[in-house]
This record gives C-alpha cells, structure tokens and sequence, in this order.
C-alpha cells in the first residue's frame, strides 16, 4: 500500500511540480481608460441581413466550409446546414477580432456579435427572432472591470504574438457569486522566465493570480506563481 502511495505522490510531483520559495511575485494588470468606443463594438451592427444559402452550397468544400477573401482584405468564412442553421466568422485585415454571426435555416439573421479573434465572445451581442426582428441586445463586457484592452497591453508587455495561434484568451462570470476570471495562453515571458504560459487574472481585483509554465510537448507544467 505504502508503495502505491509513493508512486502516485511521485506522478503528482512530476506532473505539476509544486511553487518555491524563490518564486517570482505576482502583479496588477493595469486598467486603460478608453476615450472612444472599443474598436470591436463598431464591427457590428444590429441590422437585419439574410445568409446566402444558394452561393454557400454552390462554393463550400468537402468539409462542408466556404472561405473567401472580400475586397477590402477580410476574410469570410461560413459554415453550417439546413439542420443546424448557417454561420459565417469575418475578420477584418490585420485585425485581432472576429465578426461571428448565425443564422437560422430560414437564412436570417440569429445572432451576431464581435469575438476576440475567433476564441472569446466580448461587446455587445444582437439576438434576434425566426422572423428577423430583433429581440435582444446585450453586452458582454458589462460584469467586467479589466476590458479586453487591458488584457492585450499584458500580453503585449510580456512579449505575446497577438496574432499567433499559440495566443489565446477566455472569461467567465459567476452569476452567482459574482466573480469574473480571465485565463490567458500565450508563448512569452513573465517576470524573468521564458516560454510558454497559462496565466489567471481575478477580475475584480485584476491580480495575477496564478501562472503554471508548461514545459514540453508531454504536457508537464510547473506551477512559478500561485496566490494564497
């Protein structure tokens, strides 16, 4: 039994390995104020519109996807069926947000909104009915004190590639509690250490605080700061 102990304490070990007392501190995110609306909420308008279902069935793939480059540099694509209704992500050149809508299989306009890239819903969401009349608008930044801005300086600061795929960010809110957390992946740095990050950020105090390195391709992480 006592074997058994040993053996599974040792995976804990090596599986997360555990803070030291040399660990780095943590921080604050610091808060922007913005001057004007935030650039992804000017994306999105509450307009009725219809989903092309003849030139989607015309030009998607073998995948069931249809993506195509407007003009103007943005990039489209759309997917979806008659079952579950039509969808189409657009983002804007050379911009970190998605424009994300779905549409009923009546081809009109479900819901629409702006993404931080296509991982993180934020701003103001439209949700309209079967029949395209817009029943609800609501935004999603509002239980939130830390804006998306502030989140992108961090992630900047700490040498993030914005635009890479290894960079992703996510929320939550607790109705219950009233909590709101950020986790954040990024390939960077923190404090003196370089790599590959997971970091935590409680909203309401907009402490970091916790931040695990991972370590390799096995998935091995190392906690380097976790608040008490």
């Amino acid at each position: 039994m006592k074997k058994i102990w040993i053996i599974g304490l040792t995976l804990i070990v090596f599986s997360c390995k555990p803070q030291t007392k040399n660990q780095i501190e943590g921080e604050k995110i610091k808060h922007y104020e913005m001057e004007n609306k935030h650039e992804y909420n000017t994306l999105v308008t509450k307009d009725f519109e219809v989903f092309d279902i003849k030139r989607f069935d015309k030009n998607k793939d073998e995948s069931e996807d249809y993506n195509y480059t407007l003009p103007n540099g943005s990039r489209i694509r759309e997917f979806g069926d008659q079952e579950s209704g039509y969808f189409s992500n657009e983002t804007p050149k050379k911009s970190l947000f998605t424009i994300s809508k779905g549409f009923y299989p009546n081809s009109n306009i479900k819901d629409k909104g702006p993404k931080f890239k296509d991982d993180c819903e934020i701003g103001i969401w439209y949700e309209f009915n079967e029949k395209g009349i817009l029943i609800k608008e609501t935004n999603l930044d509002k239980p939130f004190k830390i804006i998306i801005e502030d989140i992108l300086e961090f992630l900047k600061k700490n040498g993030a590639d914005l635009f890479s795929d290894f960079t992703f960010v996510n929320r939550s809110f607790d109705e219950k509690t009233k909590k709101g957390i950020w986790n954040l992946r990024y390939r960077g740095k923190y404090k003196e250490n370089a790599g590959m990050f997971i970091v935590e950020i409680d909203d309401a105090s907009a402490e970091v605080t916790k931040v695990v390195k991972i370590l390799g391709k096995e998935g091995e992480k190392e906690i380097i700061f976790e608040k008490k």
